[in-house]
């Protein structure tokens, strides 16, 4: 069955905006709370002697709306969870009454923030979670009312813009996530209370201005979420008033996927609301369809992509350009005033560098062989710019470029500095890198194998998974000499492709490799 709103997503190659809900954290985590359930935890742990059901019932005569009750609880739960822990009733790991008073910090959003924090990912789910960070890559924003961190979990260069800040800050619109509600790296951020929900309406109007201006290049879809959700409504109300084409034809550009469960097809209607906003219900369970037909929107390059090369040049600019060292590498052989015209009908290369190099930005493959390989084809800005964007629970080897950070007498910020810093104290150890233990019917074999004859030890034949190997070696080391370990590294840098030096395996033999042999970094 065709789906004419994505048909034509792919047809117009347009990057669409991607709100994400509560929905999508309860569809990939087991214990992800509903709102009602995040409060009643946190009522139970209080000594708030009417029970959560009770006060419910009582705001629910009083108000008739689940949101006010819900919000009405909030502000009520965060006044007592906050004196029951500075009377020391309640207590919060890592948080004690001092830090908090003197941080100026909300006990009771800490603790909601604990909770997102610490959710156990479903499994089986993998395949559909690959597709769903496939299509993150392809949208021209990213706009959540969710606190925890699963959707730049595995966006190593995205820019993440929480609460009102967000909303002022520089913007290149492009391949950005706005947290709307907050995120549980700022507890204070956090938006649960009627309060917050009145300083977020003075903001909304914001969030929706910079959706509005994008809507005629860039549909909507929303994820997660409920039509009586009152984040759609407000966007769609501010629509309704200052819609860029007629009402009716917005059901081609607003998508709303409705979870049905075990509905493997996708079911697409045309609904309105009661204001008069036309939009599309995609009715489906399977996720993974839609994430897979959005990912195939291709202008040669993604979102994801350009913010990454922005970010790369933004970089360059700033260095170079205060040193009074740089050059201008724009190359073109048309009227660059017409060059809205012209980019329809030439191929055109744009590139920032100096009088030797091209940069473009590192792949962790490029990393890792000039890192080894010793080519130095990489400038240390460059190196370190990829270390920094680096996930920090991500295996990667440093000390060569730490060493030249001290030897160069390169000043860091105070950010960056503690970003390496935390790296370098996160992985000091072969423990540290948790490497996979060997399957006890491989070991005898492993055991015999020949780890310097290193093209004879990634022959296929031997029955045993060369990730299989690479573990077994690494985990036994320092029972080999430092020049096995290399010709190892070498061999595999120069002869595999990128996608298996990128493997788990590797890139904990690569670690494994430098915490051996390599000067050890506590603190720079």
């Amino acid at each position: 069955m065709s789906v004419e709103f994505l048909e034509n997503l792919q047809k117009n190659n347009e990057f669409p905006i991607i709100f994400i809900g509560s929905g999508i954290t309860r569809r990939y985590f087991d214990d992800a709370p509903t709102w009602d359930k995040l409060l009643t935890t946190i009522w139970d742990e209080t000594s708030i002697e009417q029970k959560y059901y009770s006060k419910y019932n009582q705001l629910m005569n009083e108000y008739s709306d689940k949101f006010d009750v819900y919000t009405k609880s909030a502000d009520e739960l965060e006044q007592r969870y906050n004196q029951d822990f500075f009377d020391e009733k309640v207590k919060i790991k890592g948080l004690t009454p001092e830090i908090a008073h003197n941080d100026e910090i909300s006990p009771f959003r800490m603790r909601i923030a604990s909770i997102f924090s610490n959710l156990k990912p479903k499994s089986g789910l993998e395949k559909e979670v690959e597709s769903f960070y496939n299509m993150l890559k392809k949208a021209r924003m990213i706009i959540t009312t969710n606190y925890d961190e699963f959707i730049e979990q595995n966006l190593e260069n995205i820019n993440v813009r929480v609460g009102n800040k967000g909303l002022f800050e520089p913007s290149n619109m492009l391949n950005e996530l706005y947290k709307i509600h907050g995120s549980v790296k700022d507890a204070n951020s956090i938006v649960i209370t009627s309060k917050d929900y009145k300083k977020l309406k003075r903001t909304s109007a914001i969030v929706n201005a910079k959706i509005l201006s994008q809507l005629t290049v860039s549909p909507i879809i929303f994820f997660g979420y409920s039509m009586t959700d009152q984040n759609i409504q407000m966007l769609l109300k501010d629509l309704a008033i200052n819609m860029p084409f007629p009402i009716d034809k917005a059901s081609k550009r607003i998508g709303v996927v409705d979870y049905q469960e075990g509905n493997q097809e996708i079911k697409e209607t045309i609904a309105d609301t009661s204001y008069g906003v036309y939009y599309t219900k995609l009715s489906t369970d399977n996720f993974k369809k839609i994430y897979d037909n959005i990912s195939k929107v291709n202008q040669g390059i993604s979102p994801y992509e350009i913010n990454k090369y922005q970010d790369a040049f933004r970089q360059i600019i700033d260095t170079k350009g205060r040193q009074g060292e740089l050059k201008q590498v724009l190359t073109t052989f048309v009227d660059l005033n017409k060059l809205p015209k012209e980019l329809k009908s030439k191929n055109l290369v744009v590139a920032f560098g100096d009088s030797r190099f091209i940069y473009k930005y590192p792949t962790y493959a490029d990393y890792v062989k000039d890192y080894f390989l010793e080519k130095e084809n990489m400038p240390l800005k460059i190196a370190l710019m990829f270390i920094l964007k680096t996930m920090p629970k991500s295996t990667l080897p440093v000390s060569k470029y730490v060493t030249k950070v001290k030897n160069d007498n390169l000043i860091l910020n105070d950010k960056d500095k503690k970003k390496l810093n935390n790296r370098l104290n996160k992985f000091s150890s072969l423990e540290s890198l948790k490497i996979q233990n060997t399957p006890k019917k491989y070991m005898k074999a492993l055991k015999k194998m020949n780890f310097q004859d290193v093209e004879k030890l990634f022959d296929k034949n031997s029955g045993i998974r060369n990730s299989t190997k690479i573990n077994y070696f690494s985990l036994h080391i320092k029972d080999y000499s430092q020049n096995d370990a290399f010709n190892l590294i070498k061999y595999i840098l120069e002869n595999e492709i990128d996608n298996f030096i990128g493997d788990t395996a590797c890139r904990k033999l690569f670690m494994a490799y430098s915490l051996c042999y390599e000067k050890k970094f506590q603190e720079i």
